[in-house]
């Protein structure tokens, strides 16, 4: 399956909301799209900060440096000095507001199947397609998850909704 085209938009850098909880650390990283018909909505995008070292810590220090740069912000000498630190980078990222950069986006969907049943609410995520049989529902999930299966006679009501948002995929300084 071929990727979607990315999508270059010019955007204002406005908030860093640092996390630090059972959910992760990071920071959420805002930006506002100037002059775009595609992209209308603010843009959001988690950088991961780790507990530790790790792929995901890479790519959120990665982000963080990006819009440091872009903003002509000094960095740590060493970017691991980021990982697991959500309150510093919030800070770092706080004297980079506001800031023009150019984001290179890829549009992205995430579908999930909700079953409302007597024992109560049954979500799944990352869903394929449904199939739809005389006794049960199939939902096929992304590769490496299993199928679930939903049997009719629990099910109250379902329903299938898909969520469209963009992936930000690189930051650059804008001209």
């Amino acid at each position: 399956m071929p990727e979607p085209a990315l999508r270059r938009v010019r955007a204002r850098f406005y908030d860093a909301e640092p996390v630090d909880g059972p959910g992760g650390t990071g920071v959420w990283l805002r930006f506002r799209p100037e002059r775009s018909r595609i992209v209308t909505e603010p843009i959001e995008h988690f950088a991961d900060l780790g507990p530790e070292w790790c792929i995901p810590a890479v790519g959120g220090a990665g982000a963080v440096l990006r819009v440091l740069r872009a903003a002509r912000v000094a960095a740590p000498a060493d970017p691991k000095d980021l990982v697991a630190d959500a309150e510093r980078c919030g800070a770092l990222l706080q004297r980079a507001i506001p800031s023009d950069v150019v984001l290179s986006l890829r549009p992205r969907s995430n579908v999930r199947f909700t079953a409302w049943t007597d024992d109560g609410v049954e979500v799944v995520e990352h869903v394929r397609h449904v199939l739809e049989t005389e006794r049960a529902w199939i939902v096929v999930r992304a590769p490496g998850l299993a199928p679930v299966l939903v049997e009719r006679e629990r099910v109250v009501r379902q329903q299938t909704e898909c969520d469209r948002f963009w992936e930000v995929v690189d930051i650059e300084r804008a001209p």
